[in-house]
C-alpha cells in the first residue's frame, strides 16, 4: 500500500471520528415523547428516560401498563433516528458495535 494511500485512509477515518461525534452531540439534545391512554413519555436522544407525565384522571392500574408500552414508543423513536443518524454519518457502513 502506497503511503498516499494509507494518509487517504487516516483522513477517511478522521473525518468517520468526527461525524460520529456530531452524531452523538445531536442526539445528546434530541428528545422523543410517546403517550398511550394518558401517560406521557420523555427519553433523550441518549435513551435516558427523562420525564414521565400522567394526565389528570388516568385510572392508576392503567396508568401502569400504559407506561410500559409508551416508553417502549418513545425508546424506539430515539432508536430509530439514532440508527438513521449513525447510517448518514458512516456512508451506510455497518461498524461493529452500533
Amino acid at each position: 500500500m502506497a503511503f498516499g494511500q494509507f494518509g487517504d485512509m487516516v483522513k477517511q477515518a478522521r473525518d468517520l471520528q468526527n461525524n460520529l461525534k456530531k452524531v452523538k452531540d445531536e442526539l445528546s439534545k434530541m428528545r422523543y415523547e410517546a403517550e398511550v391512554n394518558g401517560v406521557i413519555v420523555l427519553v433523550s436522544g441518549e435513551m435516558d428516560i427523562m420525564e414521565v407525565r400522567v394526565n389528570p384522571g388516568v385510572d392508576l392500574n392503567k396508568a401502569v401498563s400504559s407506561f410500559k408500552e409508551a416508553a417502549n414508543r418513545a425508546l424506539k423513536k430515539s432508536k430509530d433516528d439514532a440508527a438513521e443518524r449513525l447510517k448518514a454519518a458512516t456512508g451506510g457502513i455497518k461498524l461493529p458495535g452500533m
